[in-house]
């Protein structure tokens, strides 16, 4: 007698892609405190990140026909537009003008101090092992949503050395994740 498995995630994308509201609102009541933490990390502005939310649900549900399993968890992808959807957001000219002035060296280090329930795919033991400057210029950049320029010039460092720097923290991180699947 052959046992059949029902993978959830593939159930709950086909009915999400059938477009059945009862799978929107699962995925609503399962992701939406771990999506709203990335977003309100990022923005650090309750009304706003709340409708961000709002608007990462929406664009969940209008293309959902895009996810691709090859690529990624499911999590992984409304991660992806969640935490773009916030850096749009705190981009955006009205978010500027009220939040560039703030000193970022205020900033908290969400890996140290998050009390989120999300998990970071086991980042947090790799990111206490690549140095606080590392940990600093990732949150500033892929977090906070702070461009290159933006983190020269407050971080006082050549444009250059941030862009390198960037891109050496994220091999040794790369390095240290590959580690885990060899």
């Amino acid at each position: 007698m052959a046992t059949t498995t029902i993978d959830f995630n593939s159930l709950l994308i086909k009915r999400l892609r059938a477009r059945d509201t009862t799978a929107l609102d699962y995925l609503y009541d399962h992701y939406s405190e771990a999506l709203y933490g990335i977003i309100f990390r990022t923005l650090k502005h309750k009304e706003i990140a709340e409708e961000t939310l709002h608007e990462v649900f929406l664009k969940i549900w209008d293309q959902i026909d895009s996810y691709d399993s090859s690529k990624g968890t499911l999590f992984t992808w409304m991660y992806r537009i969640a935490r773009n959807r916030a850096i749009d957001a705190r981009r955006s000219k009205d978010f500027k003008s009220s939040d560039k002035s703030d000193d970022i060296s205020g900033f908290v280090d969400m890996f140290e101090t998050s009390d989120n329930k999300e998990d970071y795919i086991g980042l947090s033991t790799i990111l206490n092992e690549i140095g606080k400057m590392c940990k600093k210029l990732i949150q500033l950049n892929f977090f906070e949503g702070y461009s290159h320029a933006e983190i020269s010039e407050n971080e006082e460092m050549p444009l250059g050395t941030v862009k390198t720097r960037l891109r050496n923290c994220l091999k040794d991180i790369k390095q240290k994740l590959s580690r885990d699947f060899d």
